[in-house]
């Protein structure tokens, strides 16, 4: 989870491909790390599998070690041990997620600021937080981009080595807009199939 040259050349690639404000993703990070006190990394779980959770017809409920990705929230209604997100998802069942002691792994990025300060003082329990910029105390690079891909990183950090991945499509993504959503999609199979001594299975 270091701060190398390659989550570095990630973060110029996402900047330049979408126009993002390297500045505002840096600060973006520095307001969430005001509320992650406590770190956490060192005291997670250890996992052998897992199941991360998509938007796209996710099933009813898994057994498991499950990780939602944001707004499968919005239409999974199973068990979960952590959910990965920026804060796009639905904010109800994230606050009341957080109090019912879960994993929630927050992520900042440029456009969420004002989400972040809105929302995270509300989040109770075991909360981490994520940037796609340069780390800040608690708040660490794992490498990824989209909620999916960061939801596998996670599952990978857990010590995972077999990751099932339910209702991913990244030919035709739900969240809109779908075209911008699918090139986001496109950088996420390629963060994810980077992994190396992980059995990755999609099930759709």
């Amino acid at each position: 989870m270091r701060w190398t040259a390659e989550k570095l050349n990630l973060h110029r690639q996402i900047v330049s491909s979408f126009g993002f404000d390297p500045y505002l993703d840096f600060l973006s990070g520095i307001i969430l790390a005001q509320y992650i006190k406590n770190d956490l990394w060192k005291l997670l779980p250890e996992v052998r599998e897992a199941n991360i959770i998509g938007p796209r017809d996710p099933p009813e409920d898994l057994d498991g070690y499950n990780i939602v990705a944001d707004s499968a929230l919005n239409y999974y209604q199973g068990r979960f041990q952590m959910l990965v997100t920026d804060l796009d998802g639905p904010i109800e069942r994230i606050i009341s997620s957080s109090k019912d002691g879960k994993y929630i792994v927050v992520h900042a990025h440029g456009d969420n600021i004002d989400k972040i300060l809105e929302y995270v003082p509300q989040l109770q329990g075991n909360i981490l937080g994520t940037t796609q910029s340069i780390p800040v105390r608690n708040v660490r690079n794992i490498g990824g981009f989209t909620d999916g891909d960061r939801s596998v990183l996670m599952a990978a950090i857990l010590g995972a080595k077999e990751i099932n991945i339910y209702g991913f499509d990244f030919e035709n993504p739900v969240d809109e807009p779908k075209n911008i959503k699918a090139k986001k999609m496109k950088f996420a199979r390629e963060i994810i199939e980077k992994l190396k001594n992980i059995r990755i299975q999609y099930i759709q």
